[in-house]
C-alpha cells in the first residue's frame, strides 16, 4: 500500500513519516495549528474584554451597594451615588467600546468610582475598586503604559486617595452617628424583689436626630468586681423615626445585687463600637 505526500504529491511507502521529496510531515494534522490559533484568539478576546466586564459588574454592584447603604447617609447621597454608578459606567463603556477613546474612558471610570465613594463612603468600596481596575486594564490593553510610564500614577494615586477616604469616611460616619443621638433622663430603680432576688430597671430617653436603619439600647449590669451579671436589650427599633424621642427600659432580675449599670447605644446588633456609653452607679439596697 502506498501513500502520497499531501504537499508535493510524491508517491511514498505506507510507513513513511516524512516525504523524502519535500520533507513534509505526513501524519501532521493540517487543522491542528488552526485550532490552536483559534483557541488562543478566543482567550485573548476574553481577556481584552475584561475592562468591559468589570465596568458592567461595577454598575450592577453600585446599584446593590446603594440599596444596601444605611439611611444615615441620606437618600439624596444614596440615589446620587447609584445614578453616578449607572451613568458614569455606561459613558465609560461607550467611550471605550464605541468611540475608541480608552484614555478618556479610563478617566471616566476612575471619576465614577471616586464619586460613588464620595457620596456613600465605605458602603461603595467594591464598585469603586471595580471601576478603578477597569480603568487600569483599559489603558493596559491599549498599550498606554508601555508608551508613558507616568500614566501609572493615575491609578496609584487614585487607590491611595480612596484608601485615605475609606479611613476618613468611617470616622465621619461614626462622628455623624454619635452626634445624631442624645440620651438623657437616665434613672435606676433596683430594689429587693423578695425570695433572695433583686429586681428593677434602668430607664431613660433617647432622641434620634437623623435616619438610622437600626438602633439598639442595651443595659449591662456589673457586680462590684466589674463582671457582667446581667445584660439585656432595653430598646431597639428598625428605621426609628428621625426627630423623635424614645423611652428605654433595661430590666434587671437576679440574685446578685448590681454595683453599676452600663447603658450602650449601637446602630447594629453586631457592632463593637457603641455610639454612646454611660455608666450608672446602682445605689445599695438597704436592709438586704
Amino acid at each position: 500500500m502506498v501513500q502520497y505526500c499531501r504537499k508535493c504529491g510524491k508517491e511514498l511507502a505506507d510507513d513513511s513519516e516524512f516525504c523524502d521529496g519535500c520533507g513534509f510531515k505526513l501524519n501532521e494534522n493540517p487543522n491542528a495549528k488552526q485550532v490552536v490559533k483559534h483557541s488562543e484568539d478566543n482567550k485573548n478576546e476574553f481577556v481584552t474584554k475584561l475592562p468591559l466586564i468589570l465596568a458592567v459588574v461595577g454598575i450592577v454592584v453600585s446599584i446593590a451597594e446603594g440599596l444596601g447603604t444605611p439611611m444615615l447617609m441620606g437618600w439624596d447621597n444614596i440615589l446620587t451615588a447609584m445614578a453616578i454608578g449607572i451613568v458614569g459606567g455606561i459613558i465609560g463603556i461607550v467611550l471605550m467600546e464605541k468611540l475608541d477613546e480608552p484614555l478618556i474612558a479610563a478617566v471616566e471610570f476612575i471619576a465614577t468610582g471616586a464619586l460613588v465613594f464620595m457620596f456613600i463612603g465605605r458602603f461603595g468600596e467594591i464598585s469603586t475598586i471595580l471601576f478603578i481596575i477597569a480603568a487600569i486594564l483599559t489603558l493596559y490593553f491599549k498599550g498606554y503604559y508601555a508608551h508613558n510610564k507616568k500614566l501609572w500614577l493615575i491609578p496609584i494615586l487614585t487607590v491611595v486617595l480612596i484608601f485615605v477616604m475609606i479611613i476618613a469616611g468611617g470616622a465621619f460616619y461614626q462622628m455623624n452617628a454619635v452626634n445624631s443621638i442624645e440620651v438623657g433622663n437616665i434613672t435606676e430603680n433596683i430594689g429587693d424583689g423578695g425570695y433572695g432576688y433583686f429586681n428593677g430597671s434602668v430607664t431613660g430617653d433617647i432622641f434620634v436626630g437623623t435616619n438610622f436603619d437600626y438602633l439598639e439600647v442595651t443595659v449591662n449590669y456589673y457586680d462590684n468586681q466589674d463582671k457582667i451579671i446581667y445584660s439585656g436589650i432595653a430598646w431597639n427599633d428598625l428605621n426609628p423615626e428621625s426627630g423623635k424621642t424614645y423611652h428605654f427600659d433595661g430590666m434587671y432580675f437576679d440574685q446578685k445585687q448590681p454595683a453599676k449599670a452600663e447603658v450602650k447605644v449601637v446602630d447594629s446588633a453586631k457592632s463593637t463600637t457603641p455610639l454612646y456609653t454611660e455608666n450608672i452607679t446602682i445605689s445599695p439596697v438597704s436592709g438586704v
